[in-house]
């Protein structure tokens, strides 16, 4: 499968997890993913990014399901109950199917979901999709490692669809990463199917985002990696998870729950972007709730008003909280500790925006009422004197972590 490779993202971030928690995180595989010490990277990967985690990892060399699923350690983490993430990695040669059939591999997989959900119900569970091993770089080389990789995507998207789980797509990239230059090596050696620390590092970038659903560009974590290396990795594990959402089921099947906010001079409307809930409630910050899937509200009096919704499926609660500034000359908006400020409102000539927490690096688009761009810049001011009275809509990316706000100003 060939991804076209656009640096400029655009998606939305789906909260599973509240910031304030610890994230604690099982990995069952093999030495495939205990090389390079891959959970630790993800792991440093996460907490740079704010997300406080951590991992265990039991995962004995030359395994697999056909091993794990009788395996009596394994069951003894599960019982531990305390998992919020759960991550299994099908044998090496388990995952093109080489050495049983993937029926076997899915009857092996659900005995050990039956147990994990009975002492963790609310624990996300997802699937590791390795990369195969390599022999060379010729056409013949590059043609059968492609063909097993469509062997292992089709077995892990199979397993998650079966299952109602998802897969960390960790082989496409870097399968996407070694088509794109086939002299470059991910892996020990040729015929080595373990991955070096080059392609360990790339694989905990492709896990930060998808059991996050956030891009782990920004990480200031390289392991050893180049810094330019490093971060071009990170933006290819980044748009190859986060615009395929649906190719590895990631919210397919488990809850997520986002929303987004839409700032007007004297209200605030809230576009629910959940996924997978039976029932939902708002709290706005003033004594007000609402379960409405849309809800709009006003504010009588200027503050700091934290905004919290809480969806809940099959008993299980995920929530995002978002703290939201109101005054009646200016509005700010809080996304993942980010303060967007945007002033005057209204407006006649200028439009100021202010990113508080670091130095501007943001893009701004502003939107007539029929939702045509009409200005892009990436300054911190717009000139609007030339444009015609009424309302407008801003749109305010941040370049560094993809978050985005959204404003209606005045002009007058």
């Amino acid at each position: 499968m060939k991804f076209y490779f656009l640096f400029l993202i655009s998606f939305a971030y789906f909260s599973v997890f509240s910031q304030a928690d610890k994230i604690n995180v099982l990995f069952i595989g093999n030495s495939i993913t205990y090389f390079n010490d891959m959970p630790q990277s993800f792991k440093e990967i996460a907490d740079s990014k704010g997300d406080s985690v951590e991992v265990t990892v039991y995962a004995p060399g030359g395994t697999g399901f056909i091993h794990y699923y009788i395996d009596p350690n394994v069951y003894n983490y599960f019982r531990e109950g305390t998992w919020d993430v759960i991550i299994l990695q099908p044998g090496s040669n388990e995952s093109p199917g080489y050495s049983y059939p993937i029926s076997q591999t899915l009857m092996e997989a659900r005995i050990m979901l039956d147990s994990a959900y009975k002492y963790n119900p609310c624990a996300k569970i997802l699937y590791y999709e390795i990369t195969y091993g390599i022999w060379g770089n010729t056409l013949t080389d590059i043609t059968n490692y492609n063909n097993t990789m469509d062997l292992i995507r089709a077995n892990l998207t199979y397993l998650a669809d079966s299952t109602k789980n998802f897969f960390a797509p960790a082989g496409e990239v870097i399968s996407h990463l070694w088509n794109e230059n086939p002299d470059s090596m991910f892996w020990g050696s040729y015929g080595d199917i373990h991955p070096n620390y080059k392609g360990s590092y790339i694989i905990a970038c492709a896990f930060y985002s998808s059991v996050f659903q956030k891009p782990s560009f920004g990480t200031t974590y390289f392991n050893s990696v180049d810094t330019a290396e490093a971060e071009y990795f990170q933006q290819v594990s980044d748009s190859i998870v986060l615009n395929h959402f649906s190719l590895w089921r990631i919210n397919s099947y488990n809850q997520s729950v986002y929303f987004d906010v839409i700032s007007g001079f004297d209200s605030f409307s809230f576009e629910n972007l959940s996924e997978n809930y039976d029932s939902l409630q708002w709290s706005f910050g003033n004594g007000q709730y609402s379960n409405e899937i849309n809800p709009e509200i006003q504010y009588e009096e200027a503050g700091d008003y934290i905004v919290n919704l809480d969806t809940w499926f099959h008993g299980c609660q995920a929530s995002q909280t978002d703290t939201i500034h109101f005054s009646g000359t200016e509005i700010e908006q809080l996304v993942n500790d980010q303060i967007i400020t945007v002033w005057p409102i209204p407006a006649k000539d200028f439009v100021y925006i202010k990113s508080e927490n670091t130095d501007f690096n943001c893009e701004t688009e502003l939107f007539n009422v029929i939702g045509e761009v009409i200005l892009k810049t990436k300054d911190g001011m717009i000139q609007i004197s030339n444009f015609e009275k009424g309302c407008y809509i801003v749109r305010v990316k941040n370049m560094e972590t993809g978050n985005v706000s959204v404003f209606k100003i005045i002009k007058e």
